[in-house]
């Protein structure tokens, strides 16, 4: 059963974030047909009603016809999320007043840092013009929490004032996560597995108001006390196996391509405008990982790769297990030495 729809519905974007995922920018002007999506609203309306619409982008709120959209998925009875940098006119009081207090619409907006760290990766000002639309989204009642993408390991030293700066505010939740290989940070970023790990304990040890959202990534050293039977016997469900990717969510891009991940743009499932998403969605992804760390990993039942599309991005070969986890750091490091050797 599909959890999640994210509807890429523009390209097009009025930053230019370092670390964005879909490389997004104000030149890029793909947008998507609102009778292509609206169509597949009804869709999912009908046989996934109770799934989460995740209107994206790009930034979603410049398509043209955003509030039509919108209208739609909400008059579906769907449950809409709107994935947003919060820095579009459209988050003005006289435009929230129309959605105050909707019980199926909620919005995350994206807060890199502090100040100082979101200005420097989004641009100058846009800080506070993000989190005066986190207040006005709170103040209309519209159930808003705050996404962070963690692109270098300096954040994860500050993040408590971070957290704490937030804390009262009233959010649905904090989501911190690091960034995916994948668009403008398909080189990598500083963020070791380790620190990352250590700093996700301690943060989430302290006693905030705000649900936080914040997972350790490959921590083997907490998995060795279960034994082989047990880890055998554990039954995942499908959103927790490479994230779910085609099996518990999907991306529908503005062209009618549908994809399991982001990471995956150039190997779609199938196309809108050639069939209905219910038959494209049995076309499921069948990744096979035949890594040789992996292969002989006791926990592979568990992560069954990681993230294969940051293993994708990074090496243009399907079935690439996730470079972040530390057991492959090793075998990453000696392949990027061979091919910076190989450059001079």
């Amino acid at each position: 059963m599909m959890e999640q729809f994210y509807f890429v519905i523009t390209e097009r974007c009025n930053l230019t974030c370092s670390h964005c995922i879909r490389d997004s920018s104000p030149q890029r002007t793909e947008a998507g047909e609102v009778a292509m999506i609206t169509g597949a609203l009804s869709q999912i309306a009908r046989i996934h009603p109770d799934a989460l619409v995740l209107l994206s982008g790009g930034e979603p709120t410049l398509h043209r016809q955003f509030r039509d959209i919108l209208d739609f998925a909400l008059d579906s009875g769907l449950n809409v999320n709107i994935n947003t940098n919060g820095v579009t006119s459209f988050f003005s009081d006289s435009s929230l007043h129309n959605f105050a207090r909707h019980p199926r619409l909620s919005v995350q907006v994206s807060l890199d840092g502090d100040e100082r760290t979101h200005d420097g990766i989004r641009g100058a000002g846009f800080y506070r013009k993000a989190l005066r639309t986190v207040r006005r989204l709170i103040e209309h009642e519209i159930t808003c929490s705050v996404s962070t993408t963690v692109v270098d390991s300096g954040f994860l030293d500050n993040a408590g004032e971070f957290i704490e700066s937030l804390d009262d505010l009233g959010l649905a939740h904090i989501a911190i996560k690091r960034a995916t290989y994948a668009g403008r940070a398909a080189s990598g970023v500083s963020v070791d597995t380790s620190e990352w790990n250590r700093h996700v304990y301690r943060l989430r040890a302290m006693p905030w108001k705000t649900r936080l959202k914040l997972s350790p990534m490959y921590d083997f050293g907490r998995l060795e006390v279960l034994s082989d039977e047990v880890i055998a016997e554990l039954d995942l469900p499908a959103s927790a196996t490479n994230c779910g990717a085609g099996t518990a969510k999907v991306y529908i891009y503005g062209n009618g391509d549908v994809c399991p991940c982001t990471c995956f743009k150039d190997r779609p499932m199938g196309n809108l405008y050639d069939a209905p998403l219910e038959s494209i969605l049995v076309n499921q992804p069948g990744f096979t990982v035949t890594h040789p760390v992996c292969n002989t990993c006791r926990y592979f039942s568990l992560c069954r790769g990681g993230c294969l599309g940051s293993g994708y991005q990074t090496s243009g070969v399907l079935g690439t297990p996730d470079p972040r986890c530390p057991k492959l750091a090793p075998s990453v490091a000696a392949r990027e030495q061979r091919i910076e050797f190989s450059r001079h």
